[in-house]
């Protein structure tokens, strides 16, 4: 398969629900539901959309979101383990 942004070849995949997220709307999106990205190029413009889009301070509360939620998973986990 082939990158829709770069051309390169790739087997990574992002599916419809991830282009709609991260506002990939150059992409001329087909009726499937998982389009050949390179990391990079899915690495690129994410990065870009969210500095375009989150001041320093919003993505700082996001990452501490995402770390509480993320340890919370890790704690049920191991309550299950145990």
């Amino acid at each position: 398969m082939k990158c829709k942004i770069c051309g390169t070849e790739t087997n990574n995949q992002v599916s419809y629900l991830e282009l709609d997220t991260w506002e990939f709307n150059s992409l001329n999106k087909e009726a499937k539901d998982f389009y050949p990205i390179c990391f990079d190029c899915f690495d690129k413009h994410t990065n870009q959309f969210i500095d375009q889009e989150m001041d320093l301070e919003l993505r700082k509360k996001r990452s501490q979101m995402v770390n509480k939620e993320v340890e919370a998973e890790i704690e049920a986990i191991l309550e299950v383990e145990n």
